[in-house]
């Protein structure tokens, strides 16, 4: 029988192998035991931790919000507002580069001929980080150090900047240095958040 660590090591390895095979594969390629192969356990030993393929695919979709909000809350730590979203910035990198696995299926290969099914589970869990940014951008609008504007809009603006910026990254079309590719992220942020002050 397993003990409680390890069934949570068991945990975090089928995780680990469930986005490996999901990167290569997408959705429809994951199956339970190619999954379970991977992380090298028995087919029917996976079932102890996840009931269906769709469980375990809400739990990487789930496990991957949960960690990019736990990337961004450091952020509030900033003394002023446009110092919490400079830092939100600066969070955003450090996950997209830190855990790119995550980073590559909640941004770039999330498969949408499933998202009708992940809807009502994850819907919270999905909008965090761009609440996360909208009330950060308005609370820059608030204290002056942003122009005027619509909250929402100019947060998507913010996040699809980064989010082009590092889809070029990850699908080659673009390679560097990590090192160049942070001053180069720095330099794009700047011109970008030069274009709202006031």
């Amino acid at each position: 029988m397993l003990t409680t660590v390890n069934m949570k090591d068991t945990k975090e390895i089928i995780l680990a192998a469930a986005c490996d095979i999901y990167l290569l594969e997408g959705y429809r390629g994951m199956s339970m035991r190619k999954v379970a192969e991977k992380a090298g356990i028995s087919p029917t030993a996976i079932y102890r931790h996840y009931q269906n393929k769709e469980a375990l695919h809400h739990q990487v979709l789930r496990e991957g919000f949960k960690t990019f909000d736990s990337y961004l809350q450091p952020a509030l730590a900033g003394k002023t507002a446009l110092e919490c979203l400079n830092l939100a910035a600066a969070r955003f990198f450090a996950f997209a580069t830190e855990q790119n696995k995550y980073y590559e299926i909640l941004f770039l290969t999330m498969d949408h001929t499933v998202e009708h099914k992940v809807k009502g589970a994850l819907v919270k869990d999905a909008t965090t980080s761009q609440v996360f940014m909208v009330d950060r951008v308005r609370e820059c609008m608030n204290e002056g150090s942003l122009k005027l504007d619509d909250p929402e809009e100019v947060a998507t603006l913010l996040l699809a900047t980064c989010n082009g910026f590092f889809g070029l990254y990850f699908s080659k079309k673009v390679s560097d240095t990590p090192p160049a590719m942070k001053a180069k992220y720095d330099r794009m942020y700047r011109r970008l958040l030069n274009g709202l002050l006031p």
